[in-house]
């Protein structure tokens, strides 16, 4: 999970730059993407597309340009949300990105889903 401890800040893609923020609701406000006002701040879903950070070693800058970071109040439309993007979302990327469904509850985050998606082999340079 990305999780903030200690100095480590919040990276985030926007339009095509990556930032950097206390947390994802920050990013949101820098990036002109309010929560919804149907938002529940108690618990709700979130499908999250991460981009690969060399530094990081890992998956660590969210994308925040759609159809990355979307808020759910149901888990049934977040997991609808997730299926489409598994099945669908690689014939638009030329990178591999980690897409995540994960449950924000009562301020802890819970990863319920969790997969690498790849662009199609017919989207490959030889």
């Amino acid at each position: 999970m990305h999780i903030l401890g200690g100095d480590r800040m919040y990276k985030y893609s926007f339009r095509g730059q990556v930032h950097s923020a206390q947390d994802f609701y920050e990013a949101r406000n820098k990036a002109g993407l309010p929560l919804p006002d149907t938002f529940q701040s108690i618990s709700h879903y979130v499908v999250r597309l991460w981009q690969w950070d060399d530094a990081e070693r890992d998956y660590a800058v969210e994308i925040l340009n759609t159809p990355g970071h979307q808020i759910f109040n149901a888990y049934d439309e977040a997991l609808v949300c997730y299926n489409t993007l598994t099945e669908f979302f690689p014939d638009e990327i030329a990178n591999d990105i980690k897409l995540e469904l994960v449950h924000f509850h009562l301020g802890e985050i819970y990863e319920l889903e969790s997969t690498v998606l790849c662009p199609p082999v017919h989207s490959w340079r030889w």
